[in-house]
């Protein structure tokens, strides 16, 4: 490993949104020393933010794979498809790689990564928030703790929420199978992570059903939402980017402009002001997944875009009581119908970054690196979700 447990030289492969949530929030022992993005705005932007000098910032993987580099470490924050081509460079040198989810579209190519990690010795981390977060290392404990008896059935919902749908799934990056994967790939690894990781098991059988209920095309409706005259939609471009100003941290500002003229670029013709209903989207906004655990435990998984609604729930039934969560709070009942806990975690769920999550998950990817240790969410231990998400499609 080049450099020391109190100096790791990182790089960062995609320098857009998500890359600067976690240049954010780096621990002190990791300095990014290189960055990589075919965007010359977004490399300016990440360049700027961390101090990184032109000579060390790159247009193309390629490039700054060509010569020897001063790295440690490496984050991939690129989109999914580009993972793991972008990661096994970077193993193959004895880099340490953090990965953004989903690893991969299937199973051949993540067994390759494994494969190339394991020649190496080079740990690859994978963002699994869950796993991190307080709530849900919370349901963990209570599982762990047996109050619940022997667990028969898990039924888990996934609310996307319809800020969320319509940016991300909709008008945004993740719309279209054929450029990022299924969307229960695409958003619900994370969900599949923690079942598997809560239960400690394994997938046995998978069976799943999805379409698209809501978001098809209409021809009444105007391609993009400034040209609309209904005032209570709630996929409306306008409301969601320029009255509320949400959702707009990935929106590159050149040097000069200003937010708001981005936006209203965005709203004339962009593809971030199209009608939900114009927007050539193929991947499911409902889907059902139910599948067999190798302990006998059946899972119940809903993907649900087409709703209000936004958050997770989670009911867990076991033969001494039952869990239910919905994202800020606890509560467990005995089977004679006595509530045994009720914990209320709403004012954490409003805390930025998945609650401190994505914090503790670079704190332990980069002690790890320090340490030579494994991390707590590697590449080996997020397999069996991503199993379920490829059984699933």
């Amino acid at each position: 490993m080049t450099g020391t447990p109190s100096n790791i030289p990182v790089a960062f492969i995609g320098a857009g949104n998500r890359a600067r949530k976690y240049i954010s929030c780096l621990p002190e022992c990791a300095h990014v020393r290189y960055l990589v993005d075919p965007e010359p705005l977004r490399l300016q932007i990440a360049a700027d933010i961390c101090g990184v000098p032109e000579g060390n910032c790159f247009s193309s993987a390629a490039e700054f794979y060509s010569a020897r580099r001063d790295v440690a470490a490496v984050i991939v924050a690129a989109p999914d498809r580009l993972h793991v081509p972008l990661a096994i460079p970077a193993v193959e040198r004895g880099w340490h790689v953090l990965l953004e989810k989903p690893v991969a579209p299937c199973e051949e190519d993540y067994i390759s990564l494994m494969d190339a990690a394991a020649r190496t010795g080079a740990h690859v981390g994978v963002c699994l928030e869950m796993r991190f977060h307080p709530f849900f290392r919370r349901i963990k404990q209570i599982y762990d703790s047996g109050v619940l008896g022997r667990v028969s059935e898990i039924d888990h919902t996934e609310h996307i929420g319809p800020d969320r749908m319509a940016h991300t799934f909709v008008r945004g990056l993740w719309s279209r199978t054929e450029d990022s994967g299924p969307i229960f790939l695409s958003k619900c690894s994370h969900d599949a992570d923690f079942l598997l990781w809560l239960t400690g098991e394994d997938v046995l059988t998978v069976s799943s059903s999805g379409r698209i209920a809501k978001f098809l095309p209409d021809p009444t409706a105007p391609a993009f939402c400034i040209d609309c005259n209904r005032t209570d939609c709630p996929y409306s471009a306008v409301r969601l980017y320029k009255v509320r100003g949400e959702w707009t941290s990935g929106f590159d500002v050149p040097p000069g402009g200003s937010l708001s003229e981005v936006i209203d670029a965005e709203l004339r013709g962009g593809r971030y002001g199209r009608c939900v209903y114009h927007c050539n989207n193929d991947v499911y906004d409902t889907q059902d997944v139910d599948a067999v655990l190798t302990g006998g435990i059946t899972l119940h998984m809903h993907l649900e875009g087409t709703s209000m609604m936004e958050g997770r729930s989670t009911v867990i039934r076991g033969s001494a009581g039952t869990l239910e969560s919905d994202g800020s709070r606890i509560r467990v009942v005995n089977t004679a119908g006595e509530c045994v806990l009720d914990e209320d975690y709403s004012a954490l769920a409003a805390l930025p970054l998945h609650a401190g999550a994505d914090q503790a998950l670079l704190e332990d990817f980069f002690g790890s690196v320090a340490a030579g240790r494994v991390p707590a969410s590697s590449l080996e231990s997020a397999f069996a979700g991503h199993k379920l998400c490829w059984l699933a499609k």
